[in-house]
């Protein structure tokens, strides 16, 4: 398939690990993921565009790779990043505009103040399309506290996201040192990509649309990646098991179910789930409309992700990114 579009995509800035960003070395020891991934972070417009090229890869929105802000646990420190990283994003996107576009990074220590760093990269910046938010935000001295989007506080985000027509992507992160320590440990290998990252990301998105927030705000759009992180398969018990009459307190739309916001507000991806029984599952519950097409580049193969994939490579905001 010719002419797609890529939407879950890593970039890196090369003085991340100084402003408390992505090291590469941190995850796995070199040539064990994407061959030599630091470079392949900071790459844009050499192999990753070459094997665009071959691999019928029209465009490719790029974004701060995870945690990006959300694993700063400092305020200011995470506003500095989100702030660095959004200027040398769109100085990278805007050299070569007509195949890379960006997802803007914000700390969200603050509603307040990540709203003002959307509009600013929004209406001072160029060649941004949306959002990216790395799961929860790590806070408080130790850096063990987690703030979530649900909590009516980041309502000023929402509504920015919302008037701005800008989707929010909801990638993972690593868990915090203390969940790790009283979840994973003895089972580090399933804290990552195998389980942990799905099971924290669909905790978040369950929540926030559960809480009301897609109610409140009927034009906002959000997409997670790998396939929907299980939950397009669990959809069926999802709805059956959230009881209004047990739950009556819960703040989404008593006439609705959580499957009726996928395809209109809700959005996943193929990124680094390249199943065709997973895709064929995912649509057959889901919609194909609320099926895009990813690869989750330098973690997976451009090749690997492009080869006889059928999704549709539409941004949800209802425009081509360019």
């Amino acid at each position: 398939m010719l002419n797609k579009i890529a939407l879950e995509e890593a970039w890196n800035i090369p003085d991340a690990a100084s402003l408390g960003g992505f090291q590469p070395g941190g995850l796995a020891p070199k040539g064990v993921i994407g061959g030599d991934l630091g470079a392949n972070l900071i790459d844009v417009h050499g192999t990753r565009l070459n094997q665009m090229n071959e691999n019928g890869v029209e465009f490719m929105v790029l974004s701060l790779v995870s945690m990006g802000p959300q694993g700063v646990a400092d305020k200011e420190g995470a506003e500095k990043l989100a702030r660095i990283a959004n200027e040398k994003l769109s100085e990278e996107v805007m050299k070569n505009p007509s195949r890379f576009a960006g997802l803007v990074s914000v700390s969200m220590h603050d509603s307040e103040q990540a709203s003002e760093e959307l509009k600013r990269c929004w209406n001072e910046l160029k060649g941004f399309v949306g959002v990216m938010l790395n799961d929860f935000q790590s806070s408080g001295p130790d850096g063990n506290t987690m703030l979530y989007y649900d909590d009516p506080i980041y309502d000023t985000f929402w509504k920015t996201a919302e008037e701005l027509n800008a989707p929010v992507y909801i990638h993972p992160r690593s868990s915090t040192t203390e969940i790790a320590e009283k979840m994973w440990k003895g089972r580090e290998h399933l804290n990552f990509s195998a389980l942990g990252y799905a099971n924290r990301v669909n905790m978040h998105l369950l929540g926030i649309i559960t809480a009301g927030v897609l109610d409140r705000f009927p034009k906002l759009k959000l997409l997670v990646g790998h396939m929907g992180e299980h939950i397009p398969y669990d959809l069926y018990r999802i709805d059956h098991k959230l009881n209004r009459a047990r739950f009556p307190k819960m703040g989404m739309r008593k006439d609705k179910l959580v499957r009726d916001y996928f395809g209109t507000q809700v959005f996943i991806t193929t990124s680094g789930h390249f199943s065709t029984p997973a895709l064929l599952c995912a649509m057959a519950e889901i919609g194909p409309d609320a099926v895009m097409f990813s690869i989750d580049y330098p973690f997976e193969s451009i090749p690997n992700g492009s080869a006889e994939r059928r999704q549709r490579p539409a941004w949800p905001k209802g425009d081509d990114p360019e």
